[in-house]
């Protein structure tokens, strides 16, 4: 009778720590499926544009510091199992020590407290660490979702006062100067009022008025006009703006 009791005894602690391990392997799938989301997610922020560039930059260090912290966490992990095996093996241990039936039954039963009192301290410190990585990968996952509507919210505002033609164009000649820290445009120095001025005509003695007729439009022209204009105008923010005030 003593001998089946240990038996149940001796298999319920196995199974316990078949199911521990199993739920090991299930945390650390779930934890590499979060560690490639994550790599997806930090794939898709880096988007053209000055300002968002530099998020970018910002979110994607923030990413490399989480999946750091859940190499760290996966490392802890793989502790406990060892510890767990560590257990398991002394157990067996134990079995094969003892002779007699009642040596074996006393040992066994306080190595089977042991080994729930592990197991519960064991479990009661993975809920920790799953519920501590569920808010930071919450946080994490809020940040880029932030992110995401700041980008959209810039694409918006670059798609209602550059276009998409001239958008490629700009980014084709545009480069990171790394002294200034900041995009420039090439050979922006010969363009506009940089460039010198050219020799100055020659003087007559005869000018004739120009036709200005083209040129300039009376107020009552614009009358109606303008305030039309200034109503759509009005429907959408300078660019300047609106980075102020999402900053």
């Amino acid at each position: 009778m003593k001998e089946k009791l240990n038996q149940e005894k001796v298999h319920q602690a196995r199974k316990v720590l078949e199911e521990k391990k199993a739920e090991l392997q299930r945390t650390k799938k779930q934890q590499e499926e979060l560690r490639d989301k994550l790599q997806r997610l930090e794939s898709k922020v880096l988007v053209g544009g000055e300002n968002l560039l530099d998020k970018a930059d910002c979110q994607r260090r923030l990413l490399e510091t989480a999946a750091k912290e859940l190499e760290a966490r996966a490392r802890n992990e793989q502790r406990l199992r060892d510890d767990l095996q560590k257990k398991e093996a002394e157990r067996l241990d134990l079995e094969e020590r003892y002779s007699s039936l009642q040596e074996e039954n006393t040992a066994k039963t306080r190595k089977l407290k042991r080994a729930v009192q592990l197991l519960n301290s064991a479990k009661a410190e993975l809920a920790d660490q799953q519920r501590e990585q569920q808010r930071e990968m919450e946080g994490i996952l809020d940040g880029v979702r932030a992110l995401r509507r700041e980008l959209q919210l810039a694409e918006l505002v670059l798609d209602a006062y550059i276009p998409r033609e001239y958008q490629a164009l700009i980014e084709q000649y545009v480069h990171w100067n790394e002294q200034l820290g900041e995009w420039q445009v090439r050979c922006v120095a010969y363009t506009g009022n940089n460039m010198a001025p050219g020799p100055p005509a020659a003087k007559s003695h005869h000018h004739e008025p120009p036709d200005l007729s083209d040129r300039y439009l009376s107020y009552a022209s614009l009358s109606g006009r303008g305030s039309r204009l200034a109503r759509a105008a009005s429907a959408v923010p300078r660019p300047h703006t609106a980075l102020r005030q999402r900053q």
